[in-house]
């Protein structure tokens, strides 16, 4: 597993970025919270990773903290929440965002993230309440 990358960045295209680590350029897709905490192209930078390999891909998510990555984690563990749907959900709401979306049981604003639906809004608060 891959803890974090620490380097320069070479590229960002939301939501993907290059990190030159050493003269190896890493691709790591990142949620828009991650985005806004980027430095200027070039800057140093460190991002905590997770890896997740599939039989057709190997993809690198970066964060820029440890609630982000937690909670990209725990998301994963959902049923019917991909990579994809989780990074959707850290880059349309806050992670504190959320959490108070769980505590509430706010269905209303967890639909307002770009690819959530009532019925899995519902699921992520039934499964998240722990």
């Amino acid at each position: 597993m891959i803890g974090f990358l620490r380097g320069r960045l070479a590229a960002k295209h939301p939501p993907q970025l290059v990190i030159d680590v050493n003269g190896v350029g890493y691709e790591v897709e990142a949620p828009m919270s991650t985005f806004y905490e980027l430095p200027a192209i070039g800057e140093p930078l460190t991002l905590l990773t997770h890896l997740v390999v599939r039989e057709d891909a190997q993809t690198l998510f970066g964060f820029a903290t440890e609630d982000e990555r937690r909670l990209f984690r725990s998301l994963l563990r959902i049923s019917g929440v991909g990579a994809k749907m989780a990074l959707g959900i850290l880059s349309g709401i806050s992670v504190a965002g959320f959490v108070r979306c769980v505590q509430t049981e706010d269905t209303a604003s967890l639909v307002k993230v770009p690819g959530i639906g009532k019925k899995t809004a519902e699921r992520l608060i039934v499964e998240m309440r722990d």
